[in-house]
């Protein structure tokens, strides 16, 4: 368990870190191109990775194996990846990325509901606590003019980022069975990365084509490391996944806001406003993150 609740820290740290990375090249890059440019470079390290390590296990999948990793690969990328670069874009990784916290409580449920995972106490406690502190988050401030056009694009960045949370929770109830009774963590990561990769491409790749064209080559490039480190993150919560319950997982890495916060108070100052609420908030959450690692650990 032990390395598992290990596991799910890194994939924290490489969320938070491609978050920041993601909040700054799409200053200058569209969305839906970011979006597509960190499933690409995330998609080349971890099936590049999984073709070195586990060559056989690619191999030897099964179709139904395969048919539950294209169900990942859409619901994690072609969906879930979209909405939280374009939410980013709207109101900033600081306000956008602690939306996740209702991604603990939808994987709480699922995992109780779908998979019959039974949770112990700790767990139970603080998974709700982690979502306690969007209130904070969403609160409005004193001096905002929620009619404006500012408002309304703030409002539906959060929704986007609500919609993100969902979406990857309920991957991850569907990762949690594939990765624990049928395929290999970072054979079902690579490979749901590739599906991701492909239908964005199909999707998005004129409109793609056409504004790299004209995009600063610097913040492509931002975004291409944001991907790396997300795949790393992705490979790490999987490995995770394949280790310990989804409800245990889901809460631990939920600690990324915390982690993305004291990231965009270092090097975005510039971008990201950060204001009392929103520390209160994010930190609340931890407290949530505390409770589940002594519920997983102890």
């Amino acid at each position: 368990m032990a390395l598992a609740v290990a596991f799910a820290f890194l994939a924290a740290c490489g969320f938070a870190s491609g978050n920041i990375l993601v909040r700054v090249g799409t200053q200058h890059v569209p969305a839906p191109t970011a979006a597509l440019m960190t499933v690409l470079s995330g998609m080349v390290l971890v099936i590049g990775l999984g073709l070195i390590l586990n060559l056989d296990e690619i191999k030897s999948l099964s179709r139904p194996a395969m048919g539950w990793i294209v169900v990942m690969g859409i619901m994690g990328y072609p969906m879930a990846r979209l909405l939280h670069v374009t939410a980013i874009s709207m109101v900033g990784a600081a306000r956008a990325v602690p939306m996740a916290g209702i991604q603990p409580i939808i994987a709480f449920t699922l995992g109780v509901l779908v998979l019959g995972e039974r949770p112990g106490l700790l767990v139970t406690v603080g998974t709700p606590i982690i979502v306690a502190g969007l209130l904070l988050v969403v609160m409005p401030r004193r001096g905002s003019n929620s009619q404006d056009g500012t408002g309304k694009v703030k409002r539906l960045g959060y929704v986007l980022a609500l919609g993100a949370a969902a979406t990857f929770a309920s991957r991850d109830v569907i990762s949690r069975h594939v990765v624990s009774d049928i395929a290999d963590p970072l054979v079902s990561a690579g490979l749901a990365l590739v599906v991701g990769g492909l239908i964005l491409s199909a999707l998005l790749h004129r409109q793609v084509v056409h504004s790299i064209r004209s995009l600063p080559r610097n913040y492509l490039l931002v975004c291409g490391l944001a991907g790396l480190f997300q795949g790393m993150a992705v490979a790490s919560m999987f490995q995770a996944l394949s280790r310990a319950p989804v409800t245990v997982v889901s809460p631990i890495y939920a600690c990324t806001p915390i982690l993305t916060l004291v990231l965009a108070h270092i090097f975005l100052k510039r971008l990201e406003v950060i204001d009392f609420l929103l520390a209160a908030g994010t930190m609340l959450s931890v407290v949530g993150v505390v409770l589940v690692i002594f519920g997983a650990t102890g």
